[in-house]
């Protein structure tokens, strides 16, 4: 497994936390930049630790007329920096994300059809 380094610049610390949906937002813009149309950002979840918080959001992949296949990742956005300081490697998020078509291939193309 290699790690993938995280090259979005951060956006100047807020005063106030994110909101699930600004998290979910910054998730989307990173899909967007390495992992196309058809993986998405799912429901953010925040988890606090003593000096930090942080917005766990999965990422999974859908098809149109399929919808949901499954969770292929996650990424932590820091709640202060509003960046993302931890995310699944690209490479095994497109394993997943095969695999995941692998196994549900023949509804996948059925509901396209």
């Amino acid at each position: 497994m290699s790690a993938h380094p995280l090259t979005e610049t951060p956006i100047s610390p807020n005063k106030v936390a994110l909101t699930a949906d600004e998290a979910a937002r910054i998730v989307e813009n990173f899909i967007a930049d390495h992992l196309g149309n058809l993986a998405l950002a799912g429901v953010p979840r925040r988890i606090v630790f003593p000096i930090r918080a942080l917005w766990a959001v999965p990422i999974a992949v859908a098809y149109p007329k399929y919808g949901l296949a499954g969770v292929i990742g996650i990424a932590a956005v820091d709640d202060e920096l509003a960046n993302i300081v931890a995310v699944t490697p690209i490479e095994d998020m497109q394993q997943a994300a095969e695999e995941l078509y692998a196994e549900q291939k023949t509804e996948i193309e059925a509901a396209l059809n």
